[in-house]
């Protein structure tokens, strides 16, 4: 009985909200890590499509010894039905967003993460995943 949560509103009562700005967006879930011969982590993702609002929170600069770059961040909220989770991807006019946080309450139905936009240079396992699905890479 201690696994059930309890609800004082509708757990429903935000879906039409949601439903008024939601598009269809590719999400790419990690869904597994096995290890190769060689002793190396390799992680596997799945792409699925996510539907909800993807809201701009505005660009920003960041300067530092490695150069100066632009950082966008984005806030994206759903339906509680789906289970977005940080280090998933989204992926918006061709732009790569990783989720870096997620309020996980389920009380008016509504689901929020943060994104920030990333260089996929910096995620390697995901990028030769997305090559080889692309069919730039051959195994």
């Amino acid at each position: 009985m201690s696994n059930y949560q309890n609800h004082l509103v509708d757990p429903t009562y935000f879906f039409d909200a949601i439903e008024e700005f939601a598009f269809d967006y590719d999400i790419y879930v990690e869904n597994g890590k096995k290890i190769d011969d060689r002793g190396r982590i390799q992680m596997s993702f799945t792409k699925t499509t996510i539907r909800g609002s993807l809201q701009s929170q505005g660009t920003s600069i960041n300067r530092n010894k490695q150069g100066n770059y632009e950082e966008m961040q984005y806030n994206f909220y759903c339906k509680s039905l789906y289970r977005i989770n940080i280090g998933d991807f989204i992926f918006y006019k061709k732009r790569r967003l990783i989720v870096n946080s997620v309020q996980d309450y389920d009380e008016w139905g509504c689901r929020s993460a943060s994104l920030s936009m990333v260089n996929l240079n910096n995620y390697k396992d995901f990028r030769e995943w997305l090559k080889y699905q692309e069919g730039e890479v051959i195994i």
